[in-house]
């Protein structure tokens, strides 16, 4: 308590609670201001500040009124009681803006000073200097109509941020609901999850005739609302404002000017952010935010927000001295207020009130006092006492004493309560973005109710701009929805919210009127379905996952998702507080601020998405086209055909009945022969007279801004549709789809020329993916009628994007890019050259630096491509017939493979780079087929030089192949093809040589040594250890080599004069004998094996020629027999694949060694040609006859036999077993005329008697 112990005068009388506390007192402590720290503070030289922050003040106190200092000796102070815990509350103010940088100094009034007299400086000092408002609007109750809409377009990334955006005179007014019976109407809209709430005043707004703007509210408020209304007085009236008003009004303008202090004397405050509270990130003191949508500076890149239009509305800047963000409990608000703050002295920050001496301050005025203060973060107030306009004293209160104060006593905690429940209620009941709701309360009813205008009112609407309200909350609604979308921190949770308020907002506009917000605004629902890269994920389906399906659900594109409140009371109200007493009652309206869950849906495909963005975009196109015809000239008369009369449209002045009946029809007839008609497009006509734009839209012009955005948007889109398409082998649909994307494209970069745009990652990915389709295409000739019949389908869409874009280009009917998606039908050629030519452009245009992935990925498709059409050219000139067309088809399959090793070169791909080399040799092996010299008996001819010279470049490249490849580890199946590739051209140039040697040139020596050489090389790539499907042929092969060298050195020995030689020969042509046999007998072949053996015979006969004694003919003729036993199992499997029934098995003549790696050994051993088995069979039979003979004839001459003893070479037993096989084998030679399959057998049985 302070009790006065001297005679001030400037002090108060008693008072219930004690005599007011003088300024510049002794003060013992100071409680804690709201967001501030508690200090203990001795003789005024410090203070409680925000954030817990001292600053050291002026030792020089206050002056009192009579302009000498304070005599603290004079009173005694005794603090407060502080405030009990339940009456805390929790508040915060952080300024985001001012147009006042430091609370106005003040000055003590003095005493007996009369208010009534206006002050030098009255109303001629500047807002911004003296914090004042010239109309004194603050604390009247009479704000603007629109100026939450004004702080939201001001503070965008506030809103969807804060609970409530007001006026502060607002937020009192809602608070003191249940204290007041005064009436309350606002109008509140919702913006996410922000409510935006301002003033209606219902006589300036509806009651006075002629605002006719209101003529819809009018007709419902009158026909409802007020029928609801029981009493006369409770209807809503214009605000009296009687003389005392207007004269209290003005005397307290009066005394703010005079608190001023000249500022001459003394130093400055401190500025309001040290002392209130640090300004935020967000904005700065003295400056607004209104330019941070500017556009960019001349010579920076453009991104898509920079080209979006900004609503020009002067309405849209907030007016309010400070634009606080306030935090009441849990609850965030941003509020404008205009209250003057005074500072000075000890008392750097303090707000100023009059009150007349005579009339007690009650619970609205403290309430009023206590929350100006709170949400400005003013920590005492100083009220000025005056009687009949004269000042009689000071008193300073702090901040949380207010509530305590005799007659207007009142809970914090009632007040959260309140403020916790009226925002429960209305969030929970204004859920529509854009709708305008109505919070309804009558003078002296205990009834709030909230009507929702927009669904109420729309039939008596005479269009969309009939609400005032609409075009405000519709330019907010665009530009926070473009704001969250420009943000980088936007997350996919946020593009339903995004969708909601872009919908609304051109729900409420007209499209006539605001054609560049409506415009905008479709661009960006299509920006929400389709990003603008297109590798980006929502439009690629490779890099779309199930978690993103699963957010694209199909409410994502549902039109009527919008909540469905229930209505409580009034059947026309949305919601009804049934009494303010409800308020007091915590917790007693809850609101989750959750969606109900939706029902389960179906995840929207790429395809759905892409056509949602499609008809947003052939929307906005629409009214562009619209908006630029209608600024375009009148188009001239046509010309008049000077063939046909002009006919002349006249009627009969006196017209009979039975002519009145034809006049229709003739006047008809001259209509339809009218050379005034407009000109119809014919096959004659120049279709570019239709689709030239009547007028040309400039790229600096909004129209032209958004164009460019929409057409690179539809191109976008066409990617995704032709990529799906493309995936699903619908490749007609993906041509298509590409037409139109080029299109787009091409009319995107016409109409953007010289702005600095990133557009060639999609020119890329467009020429890509037309290679891909134009190469599925080429493999899927046999379908090219469905396709055909998918390019002719086109959707109202199509054709509306189809017919902008053509508007943009110099030729409509021909596109810069129209080659890429021609159709080519039954066309394979063309088809693969458009690829090549489309991965050429797409390779040119991608920098390899910032696209590296990308580079590569276009040159393996290039090399791909390019690998095609050498294959093809190439298998089509191995069948053509030798002549200038074959060899002009082998270039250009050369060229074609060089291509494609540079384009995989580049994309430094060895894998494919070692196929392509692959390719290549085998094209010269085809080229040195092409180059065979035959005899005019049609016989091939010698192994010629070009011949060889071609086959040596086969065997280059294959070799490059293996060098690039290095070893089997990193590609198994790569290093086989080309090992076998490679041996197979070693193996045919060494058959040809040796079938066809050219003796002409070369000795034949030479040709043999050259042959055996490149046989050797031939098995050494040839891999018969490593299991594979290609290890059967490779054994094949190597059989088959082993066997062509032992014929040839069987030759050479039988051809040899010299000894040596002839021995090495022999040597040589058994080595080789005994391999084939093990590898044939292994691969279980029995022809082969068969004629191996039946040769190793013949080299014994010939053997036989040359020797002279009995033991060494009887030695070669058992070896020779050995070999024929080894026939037995031949037969054996002859026997067996011929099967028993020889009527069923036909003779079959294909060759054995087929390169169709799907076949497995048993299908190759499996081929047992009838004819070859019959003609082996005869040759064997007859053989083994003539070594019998010959065996036992020599066996058993004079020579052979002493003293009737059997030689030492042949014992008898063994000759009596040779007479028995002997004697079998002419049993068998009786029977020659039975089945094979009785010879086959007969045969197995004979060679079964030989002895081992």
């Amino acid at each position: 308590m302070c009790k006065a112990t001297g005679g001030s005068a400037f002090l108060s009388t008693s008072r219930s609670e004690g005599v007011p506390r003088p300024i510049g007192g002794q003060l013992e402590a100071i409680p804690r201001p709201f967001g501030g720290q508690l200090e203990a503070v001795p003789n005024g030289r410090g203070r409680a500040v925000p954030n817990g922050r001292s600053v050291e003040r002026s030792e020089r106190p206050f002056a009192s009124a009579f302009g000498r200092p304070f005599d603290r000796s004079q009173t005694t102070c005794e603090p407060p009681p502080p405030p009990s815990q339940d009456q805390d509350v929790k508040s915060t103010a952080v300024m985001k803006y001012a147009s006042v940088e430091s609370p106005v100094r003040f000055s003590v009034l003095q005493k007996l000073t009369d208010l009534k007299l206006p002050p030098a400086n009255w109303l001629r000092s500047q807002e911004g200097a003296t914090g004042i408002k010239s109309n004194m609007s603050w604390g009247t109750g009479s704000g603007e109509p629109f100026s939450s809409l004004s702080m939201a377009n001001t503070f965008l990334e506030t809103v969807d941020e804060v609970d409530v955006i007001t006026d502060a005179e607002n937020i009192k007014k809602l608070l003191k609901i249940p204290f007041s019976k005064g009436s309350v109407s606002m109008a509140v809209h919702r913006v996410g999850r922000t409510l935006l709430l301002d003033e209606f005043d219902i006589y300036s707004s509806l009651l006075r005739a002629e605002r006719e703007n209101w003529r819809w509210l009018r007709d419902f408020y009158l026909e409802h609302v007020l029928e609801n209304v029981k009493e006369k007085e409770k209807i809503f009236s214009r605000k009296k404002k009687t003389r005392d008003y207007l004269q209290n009004r003005s005397m307290f303008s009066k005394f703010l000017y005079r608190s001023i202090e000249d500022g001459k004397e003394g130093e400055s405050p401190p500025s309001y952010s040290e002392v209130c509270g640090e300004e935020g990130e967000e904005g700065a003191v003295g400056s607004c935010p209104d330019e941070a949508n500017s556009r960019l500076a001349q010579g920076q890149s453009l991104s898509n927000g920079d080209l979006l239009p900004e609503p020009a509305d002067p309405s849209l800047r907030s007016e309010f001295q400070r634009n606080v963000l306030w935090t009441f409990e849990d609850i965030r608000m941003l509020i404008g207020t205009d209250m003057p703050i005074f500072g000075g002295g000890t008392h750097p920050a303090v707000s100023l009130r009059l009150r007349d001496m005579k009339k007690p301050i009650n619970v609205l005025t403290g309430l009023d006092y206590w929350l100006d203060n709170l949400m400005c973060n003013v920590p005492e107030l100083v009220m000025c006492y005056h009687l009949e306009g004269v000042v009689q004293q000071y008193e300073l209160i702090k901040t949380e004493e207010i509530p305590n104060l005799d007659a207007s006593r009142f809970s914090p905690q009632v007040i959260k309560d309140i403020a916790q429940n009226i925002l429960s209620f209305l969030k929970a009941n204004c859920t529509k973005e854009g709708h305008t709701y109505w919070l309804l309360k009558g003078n002296g009813d205990d009834v709030v109710k909230l009507y929702d205008l927009t669904t109420l009112c729309s039939e008596n609407m005479e269009d969309k701009t009939s609400n005032p309200f609409s075009v405000p909350v519709a330019m907010l609604l665009y530009r926070v929805a473009r704001n969250m979308l420009m943000d980088s921190n936007c997350h996919k949770e946020d593009f339903l919210t995004v969708r909601k308020l872009l919908k609304q907002c051109i729900e409420l506009l007209d499209e006539d009127k605001h054609p560049e917000i409506v415009t905008s605004a479709n661009y960006l629902l299509s920006d929400l379905f389709v990003p603008d890269d297109p590798n980006e994920d929502p439009c690629v389906p490779a890099s779309s996952d199930t978690a993103d399906q699963e957010f694209w659900d199909s409410s994502f594109y549902d039109d009527n998702d919008d909540d469905d409140v229930s209505q409580d009371g009034d059947n026309l109200a949305v919601a009804v507080i049934k009494s303010v007493e409800d308020l007091y009652e915590r917790e007693k309206y809850r609101s989750s601020g959750n969606r109900p869950p939706n029902e389960a849906r179906q995840p929207m495909s790429v395809e759905e998405r892409a056509r949602a963005a499609l008809s947003y975009v052939s929307k906005a196109m629409m009214l562009i086209d619209s908006y630029a015809s209608k600024l375009a000239p009148p188009k001239p008369a046509p010309f008049p055909s000077p063939s046909k009369a002009i006919p002349l449209h006249y009627a009969k002045l006196f017209q009979n009945e039975d002519d009145s009946t034809s006049k229709p029809e003739a006047v008809g007839g001259q209509e339809e022969n009218s050379s005034f008609k407009d000109p119809v497009v014919s096959e004659d006509t120049p279709s570019q007279h239709a689709l030239t734009p009547c007028h040309n839209i400039s790229k600096d012009s909004w129209e032209g801004q958004l164009k460019i955005l929409l057409l690179k948007k539809a191109a976008t889109a066409y990617f995704a549709l032709s990529d799906v398409a493309n995936t699903l082998g619908r490749y007609g649909c993906a041509l298509r789809y590409l037409r139109l994307a080029l299109l787009c494209y091409d009319a995107f970069s016409a109409l953007s020329f010289g702005l600095p745009h990133e557009n060639r990652n999609l020119q890329t990915s467009l020429l890509t993916l037309a290679g891909d389709v134009q190469l599925m295409m080429a493999k899927h000739v046999d379908n090219h009628q469905v396709y055909e019949t998918e390019l002719e389908v086109k959707s109202q869409d199509d054709a509306i994007i189809s017919r902008s874009a053509k508007q943009e280009l110099v030729k409509p009917l021909c596109s810069k890019h129209d080659w890429a998606t021609e159709f080519f039908m039954h066309d394979i050629e063309s088809c693969l050259e458009t690829s090549v030519r489309c991965y050429e452009e797409a390779a040119i245009r991608t920098n390899r630096k910032e696209s590296h992935n990308q580079f590569l990925n276009v040159n393996k498709r290039l090399g791909n491509v390019q690998n095609e059409i050498g294959v093809i050219l190439m298998n089509r000139a191995a069948g053509m017939e030798h002549g200038p067309e074959q060899d002009k088809t082998l270039k250009k399959s050369q060229c074609a493979f060089e291509s494609g090793i540079g384009a995989f070169r580049a994309a430094m791909d060895t894998t494919n780079i070692a196929l392509l080399h692959s390719n290549t040799g085998r094209l010269m092996r085809v080229w040195a087929q092409s180059c065979v010299q035959h005899e005019k008996e049609g016989k091939r001819g010698e192994f010629s030089h070009q011949e060889r010279i071609y086959y040596n470049k086969a065997r280059d490249h294959y070799m490059k192949a293996v060098h690039i490849l290095k070893d089997r580890s990193a590609f198994p199946m790569v290093w086989d093809s080309v090992q076998w590739e490679l041996s197979t051209t070693f193996f045919t140039m060494a058959t040809l040589l040796q079938d066809f040697a050219p003796l002409s040139i070369k000795a034949e020596e030479q040709v043999e040594k050259e042959v055996v050489d490149l046989m050797t090389r031939s098995i050494r790539y040839c891999d018969t250890e490593t299991e594979s499907p290609r290890q059967p042929l490779a054994q094949y092969r190597a059989a088959t080599i082993h066997h062509r060298l032992a014929s040839m050195f069987h030759n050479a020995y039988r051809n040899q004069s010299e000894d040596q030689k002839r021995k090495q020969a022999r040597s040589q042509a058994e080595h080789h004998y005994g391999k084939a046999c093990r590898l044939f007998q292994q691969l279980e072949h029995p022809c082969e094996l068969t004629r191996v053996q039946l040769e190793r015979v013949a080299l014994c006969e010939y053997q036989l020629g040359g020797q002279t004694t009995a033991g060494s003919k009887v030695r070669t003729l058992s070896t020779a027999l050995g070999y024929m036993a080894e026939c037995r199992e031949a037969m054996h499997i002859v026997y067996k694949e011929l099967g028993p029934d020889e009527e069923d098995t036909t003779p079959d003549g294909e060759n054995t060694t087929s390169n169709d790696l799907s076949k497995n050994q048993t299908v190759v051993s499996s081929l047992v040609p009838r004819e070859e088995s019959e003609k082996l069979l005869n040759i064997l039979e007859s053989r083994l006859q003539h070594l019998l003979h010959t065996l036992i004839k020599t066996a058993a001459s004079g020579k052979a036999r002493r003293a009737g003893k059997a030689t030492r070479h042949l014992p008898s037993s063994q000759l009596d077993q040779y007479k028995k096989v002997y004697a079998s084998c002419l049993r068998g030679m009786a029977e020659s005329s039975a089945g094979l399959m009785r010879r086959v057998q007969n045969m197995a049985d004979t060679l079964a008697l030989l002895p081992p």
